[in-house]
């Protein structure tokens, strides 16, 4: 227990957090525009196993995947999206590295190139597409389009300059690529040609690829009679990005029932018909949908046979284990401390301890979210002073549980949190590290689950 530091240690560590402007755990809620700091990611690993090995699949083949990936509120699907984003920054760091070796370890997995794009639900249900288009270029960066025109119109079409004083003829390259892309392509073509090869109306190619708003005059600038919002050449475009990018592009679509909530069935209908052509007809993809569990039946009754023949089992997300909400408060608590210049105290549970933690994780069944909002609930009453440890003790008893603990499917190795830090700091970071091969079975038929009711803890 923490009650062996000094009394002068405790009023120190208190003040700090009586002066924070944010104490710990007043995020509760995560958002896509918001990076998470901490991550426990064992409970999980199963579905980043299964993702990547999507991921390595249509690197190789090109071919697109869909994965549902289930949560009930609270699990953790909208942080699951930051945990990928930084795996995709580890993994570009590895690529550059093997690029700059000389020699490839060819025991090792084949180098996989891929970004993750979160899309959160549209504003309205129309331009759904145009949603989408515009999160890829924000995610990756305007440089897409430098990358995807240089490939095509320099390497592809002969758009490289044949010497000191000779350019190449524009309209011909137009006319090469389109006989790449015909039809409704036609439009792109002409904006990134002139995009990569006209200086003088470059920027109001820039403008038409990226989306924006153009004046008639301008479009006949630019010889080209749609817009990017149109839905055909909204996917046109799309199409024509992902197949020219040498990486795959994990398209992470979050609250999936939200166009149910805020506009109705109809509304639904038009985005999964949306997720089912970009399925169909758009190559170098996994999509991957995150939807509250207790909303996945009626998705699946909307949905046609066609789409839910394609998409790949669903994967749930697991709630923490009491290990997992032991580490995940620990290291938060570190994160604090550092952030405010300070060594962190030698318990890491510090200002709870190891009971209000089990506590916390009996009252909340390990709940991501309602296990943060308990953390914080009881830090607060033991920094105003309303409340001691003792007191919360005794108070807990008094907290409803809302549901039935989770059944434990194996027993995990405890950790004794009493110990002093440097004790404990080498069994948590082996336990981060464990994997977990467990099969998981998806039952074949989820139509009779039911809907069911999401109570605030504690309230």
């Amino acid at each position: 227990m923490y009650s062996e530091l000094s009394d002068d240690d405790k009023e120190m560590y208190l003040d700090v957090l009586r002066e924070a402007p944010i104490l710990p755990f007043s995020n509760f809620v995560s958002r896509g525009d918001i990076p998470d700091k901490i991550d426990i990611s064992r409970p999980r690993s199963y579905i980043d196993r299964e993702v990547y090995r999507l991921v390595r699949q249509t690197y190789r083949d090109r071919s697109a995947r869909l994965i549902p990936v289930l949560g009930s509120a609270g699990t953790g699907k909208t942080h699951a999206y930051h945990s990928f984003k930084d795996r995709e920054r580890e993994n570009r760091k590895k690529l550059e590295e093997t690029a700059d070796a000389e020699e490839i370890d060819t025991s090792q997995l084949e180098p996989t190139d891929w970004t993750i794009i979160y899309i959160p639900s549209p504003p309205a249900s129309i331009r759904v597409l145009l949603h989408v288009y515009t999160c890829i270029i924000e995610d990756v960066g305007p440089e897409i389009l430098d990358i995807v025109s240089e490939k095509l119109v320099r390497e592809k079409w002969g758009g490289k300059k044949g010497g000191l004083f000779q350019k190449p003829k524009i309209e011909e390259v137009i006319q090469k690529g389109i006989r790449e892309f015909p039809g409704v392509f036609a439009d792109c073509v002409k904006a990134l040609v002139t995009y990569q090869l006209d200086k003088s109306k470059k920027a109001l190619a820039e403008r038409w690829l990226l989306g924006e708003d153009l004046q008639p005059e301008e479009l006949s600038e630019l010889g080209i009679n749609s817009v990017v919002e149109e839905d055909d050449v909204c996917l046109a475009m799309i199409k024509i990005i992902t197949e020219n990018l040498d990486r795959v592009l994990i398209l992470y679509f979050d609250e999936l029932e939200s166009p149910y909530r805020m506009l109705g069935e109809v509304a639904e209908r038009k985005f999964l018909e949306i997720l089912k052509r970009l399925y169909n007809e758009v190559k170098g993809i996994v999509i991957i949908i995150a939807v509250l569990k207790e909303i996945w039946p009626r998705i699946l009754e909307i949905a046609d046979a066609p789409l839910r023949s394609r998409m790949e089992p669903e994967e749930e997300l697991k709630p923490f284990s009491l290990n997992d909400l032991k580490i995940f408060f620990s290291k938060s608590m570190e994160a604090f401390w550092e952030d405010n210049n300070l060594n962190p105290p030698l318990y890491p549970l510090f200002p709870l301890n190891e009971k209000l933690i089990e506590i916390i994780y009996e009252k909340t069944q390990g709940n991501p979210r309602n296990s943060i909002k308990l953390c914080r609930r009881f830090i607060d009453k033991v920094v105003t002073e309303e409340m001691s440890v003792e007191e919360l003790l005794e108070a807990s008893a008094t907290i409803v549980a809302t549901a039935k603990p989770p059944r434990r499917e194996q027993e995990e190795e405890a950790v004794d949190f009493s110990k002093p830090r440097e004790i404990i700091k080498k069994t948590i970071e082996e336990i981060l590290a464990e994997e977990e091969y467990v099969i998981d079975v998806n039952p074949s038929s989820v139509a009779g689950a039911t809907l069911k009711c999401i109570i605030k803890v504690g309230e």
